[in-house]
């Protein structure tokens, strides 16, 4: 009877226990993947694909002679990757030729006459006057090259038109071309436009459209009338 007794208190025993936890394998973080880009020149347009995604070429790469952009940027301790969010600097940095002394570049502000450099403003390209009556924003503009008043005149950057154009200017999604909109939004010049009844021939179109209709005997739109001239026999 002992046996049995024993064996009955080891299973009430075990039925109380919790069960016990499986142990998951955790897998380990891969390291982050290198830039690479299969670029066959010199990285100097948006197809390349580092920077396009705003990074420096590395060693991975298969370029030669690369000139990308945000290999400067990184060599000035610029985050890339921030500055390539700005619209305005992607659509310019890969038509620059001396980004070294752009970056190097000083601009003075209109306020204070305040020097600043570029490379000191990046990334996001606003800066700040230090001066304490004063303390206006600037930003930089990379289609014009200069800084413009960030509190009266932002900068507006058109990511559809590449180019930046006037703070009160819009696009046109009709048109597809950018508008001055003034600040009450005035909608674009091409939703007043009538059409031609005359289609796009314009004056010389009409005048050789009445002369072949001249010349086959059809004068119905003619210059003068034959009915009103027999009235005058």
């Amino acid at each position: 009877m002992a046996p049995k007794r024993a064996a009955v208190d080891a299973e009430q025993q075990t039925a109380g226990k919790a069960p016990a936890k499986l142990k998951t394998k955790r897998k380990k973080p891969s390291p982050p993947k290198a830039p690479k880009c299969g670029c066959k020149g010199d990285c100097r347009s948006r197809k390349c694909g580092c920077g396009k995604k705003g990074e420096a070429c590395g060693d991975s790469c298969k370029c030669a002679g690369c000139k990308n952009p945000f290999n400067i940027l990184k060599e000035y301790n610029i985050d890339c990757v921030a500055a390539a969010q700005d619209k305005c600097l992607m659509d310019n940095i890969f038509k620059i030729e001396d980004l070294r002394g752009r970056l190097e570049q000083r601009l003075r502000t209109e306020c204070c006459g305040r020097a600043v450099r570029l490379k000191n403003m990046l990334p996001g390209t606003i800066t700040q006057c230090n001066c304490p009556d004063c303390g206006h924003e600037w930003q930089y503009s990379w289609c014009s090259h200069e800084l413009v008043d960030w509190e009266s005149r932002p900068r507006n950057h058109c990511g559809i038109c590449h180019r930046c154009g006037d703070y009160r200017d819009a696009h046109c999604q009709k048109c597809n071309k950018c508008y001055f909109a003034g600040m009450s939004g005035f909608e674009c010049p091409c939703q007043d436009r009538r059409p031609n009844p005359e289609g796009d021939l314009g004056s010389i179109g009409i005048f050789m459209k009445w002369a072949m209709q001249y010349l086959a005997g059809d004068d119905s739109d003619g210059l003068s009338d034959d009915s009103e001239d027999e009235d005058f026999i």
